[in-house]
C-alpha cells in the first residue's frame, strides 16, 4: 500500500514536470506572437483613429468655429452643471476663450498670415534669421567641440 502511493506520487510528479514545461514552451512561443498581435493592434487603431478623427470629428469642431469655440462651449456646458465659486470660475474662463477668439479669418490676418507681408514684418525677418543663423552656428561649433573633448577623453581612457 505504501508502495502504490510513492509510485502515485512519483508520477502525479512526472505529469507535473511535462505539465511546467509545457507551460513554459507554450509561453516562449507564444510571447513573439502576442507581442506582433499587440503591435498590429495598436497601428490599426492609431490608422483608423486618424481617419476617424479626420472625416468626423475635425469638420464638426470647424463647423462649430474651432477649437476655442468649442472649449468655450465645453466649459459652459460644464459650468452649468456646476455650482458657487468653481462655476463662477469656469464661467469666468469660457468668457476668457470666448473673447480671445475671432473667426479663423481674423486670426490669420492678427498672426501675419494675409496674402501680402506687413511692412513691419518684412523689414525685421532679414535681422533675426541673420541672429538666428549665427546663434545655430556658434551652437553647432560649441556642440562640436565637446564631442571632440569626449572623444579625447575616451581615447585617453582606453590607452591607459
Amino acid at each position: 500500500m505504501a508502495n502504490e502511493t510513492s509510485a502515485a506520487a512519483e508520477q502525479s510528479r512526472g505529469k507535473g514536470f511535462f505539465r511546467e514545461l509545457s507551460s513554459a514552451a507554450a509561453k516562449k512561443a507564444l510571447t513573439p506572437l502576442l507581442a506582433t498581435a499587440a503591435t498590429a493592434g495598436t497601428t490599426y487603431l492609431t490608422r483608423k483613429s486618424t481617419e476617424i478623427w479626420r472625416e468626423n470629428v475635425l469638420p464638426k469642431v470647424r463647423e462649430k468655429g474651432g477649437g476655442k469655440a468649442v472649449a468655450k462651449e465645453a466649459l459652459e456646458k460644464v459650468a452649468g452643471r456646476l455650482s458657487g465659486r468653481y462655476a463662477q470660475m469656469v464661467s469666468e474662463f469660457a468668457e476668457r476663450l470666448g473673447n480671445g477668439s475671432g473667426g479663423g479669418e481674423d486670426r490669420q490676418k492678427e498672426a501675419g498670415a494675409d496674402d501680402e507681408p506687413r511692412a513691419e514684418q518684412a523689414s525685421t525677418e532679414p535681422a533675426s534669421a541673420t541672429e538666428s543663423d549665427d546663434q545655430r552656428e556658434e551652437e553647432r561649433k560649441q556642440r562640436q567641440k565637446r564631442r571632440q573633448q569626449r572623444q579625447r577623453a575616451l581615447q585617453k581612457s582606453a590607452s591607459t
